[in-house]
């Protein structure tokens, strides 16, 4: 088959969770055989808006839509790009894919290219890598810094997307921009702050998508559930976990035997990862086992502009957790990276969705202390891979830290994922066919 995938980020212009999968994904299929291609917009302003640039990366062509942000941008634009429709449409034109495959369709994408896809006949494929097609902060991890379990209605969500977080401005700033956001609501937006009638439009958006998707891949049950009853139908919804290859975790060698225990923390210092809770557990465990050694090690960093003060709040609380700051990797380098610590922490403070740190650890055969959230529990068996305790619970969390601190929970366990790269992107290509055949069938 020919396969566009068509993602967020492709590295090295990206990093994350869903463009390290979205490279497995792609190499993992060309290896079986198939015409593999990829496009992403490039979000640095390097090229004028809309240019499509074409370079060659892992021996594939890289689309790359230049598309940078605009801090002025209506809210629409957030979800909808009549340009970059017209881009693609372009691309499809010429490159004629059997199918189309996306990992992400928003931030400098448009919901409607599936629809684009769909007029020249061609099907279309989604994995849904989080909640951003129903939930514009993308987490379900609301303006009060809480789980919402949402999506909510449209009332709320409007409240949300324009209510600034806690740590997003300084507090004279934060009460200003609240007040400006409720006088500007109160008159209908001003096109200036969102209200009830864009979270419609938006959903009204999502529901015209999800008749456009052949098929749409769940990593956990628990996010096909939530769009299941936002509803996507059952019978186009597929349940597969990520996978990665795992050779580089399986032939990594121990980890060395002395010094202090060590725990790894990968990811954002944002407050839907619950950093601020692992420090307070850290703080905690040193209290309680004062002359055993250990040290958190964060990778990572603080990201953009929303809750710029979270991270500068926490900094001075590192040393009495015995915490210490450490350069992101990229992910194709977390085998050697995770060889040299103990056990992975993850202690998020929303629902998680098969995180790949969680799965990186379980490749690993690290022992895994986490939140007790469905899309970290689905794939950490207890007590065999490690420990779950409530989210935001520093003394709970203290306790899991502990039981590696004193030997209870031991490296190495038994490494490797739950499903093979090998059986994940059989399923996939069989998902990408039956789309197809779905899509000629209708045609």
């Amino acid at each position: 088959m020919r396969i566009l995938v068509v993602s967020n980020g492709y590295p090295p212009r990206g990093s994350y969770g869903t463009e390290f999968y979205t490279q497995e994904l792609v190499l993992g299929l060309a290896r079986r055989g198939h015409d593999l291609a990829v496009l992403h917009p490039d979000r640095s302003g390097a090229r004028p808006r809309y240019t499509l640039e074409e370079v060659r990366e892992d021996g594939l062509a890289v689309h790359l839509l230049h598309n940078p942000g605009d801090p002025e941008k209506r809210f629409a634009a957030s979800y909808r790009d009549e340009g970059v429709e017209r881009v693609f449409d372009g691309l499809l034109a010429r490159s004629a894919p059997d199918v189309v495959h996306f990992t992400y369709l928003l931030w400098g994408l448009s919901l409607r290219l599936p629809e684009v896809a769909a007029r020249r006949g061609i099907a279309s494929v989604a994995t849904l890598t989080d909640y951003g097609l129903l939930c514009h902060r993308g987490q379900m991890f609301d303006w009060r810094l809480t789980n919402c379990h949402g999506p909510k209605p449209p009332e709320v969500c409007a409240r949300c997307v324009r209510t600034a977080a806690t740590h997003d401005h300084g507090p004279l700033a934060l009460a200003l921009r609240r007040a400006a956001a409720g006088v500007a609501a109160a008159a209908g937006g001003l096109g200036r702050v969102v209200v009830t009638a864009d979270l419609v439009a938006r959903q009204r958006e999502v529901a015209r998508l999800f008749t456009h998707l052949a098929r749409a891949i769940a990593p956990t049950r628990h996010l096909g559930a939530v769009f299941r009853r936002a509803g996507f139908p059952a019978e186009r919804l597929v349940e597969l976990c990520y996978a990665f290859d795992e050779s580089s975790y399986l032939a990594r060698p121990p980890r060395p035997a002395g010094g202090p225990v060590r725990f790894a923390f990968l990811g954002q210092f944002a407050p839907h990862k619950g950093l601020a809770t692992l420090l307070a557990a850290g703080r905690e465990l040193a209290r309680r086992e004062p002359e055993r050694p250990f040290e958190l090690v964060l990778f990572g960093g603080a990201g953009g502009a929303r809750h710029r003060h979270y991270w500068p709040a926490l900094q001075e609380g590192l040393a009495a957790a015995h915490a210490r700051v450490a350069p992101a990797f990229l992910p194709r380098d977390a085998a050697g990276v995770l060889a040299g610590f103990d056990a992975l922490v993850a202690p998020s403070e929303w629902d998680e969705n098969a995180p790949l740190a969680v799965l990186q650890a379980r490749a690993a055969g690290l022992p895994v202390i986490a939140s007790d959230v469905p899309g970290i529990a689905e794939i950490v068996a207890v007590p065999a891979q490690g420990r779950l305790v409530p989210p935001g619970d520093a003394m709970a969390l203290a306790a899991a830290l502990r039981a590696v601190l004193v030997g209870e929970l031991c490296a190495p366990l038994a490494p490797g994922l739950a499903l093979s790269l090998d059986v994940h992107l059989a399923r996939v290509e069989a998902i990408l066919a039956e789309a197809r055949a779905a899509r000629s069938g209708s045609a």
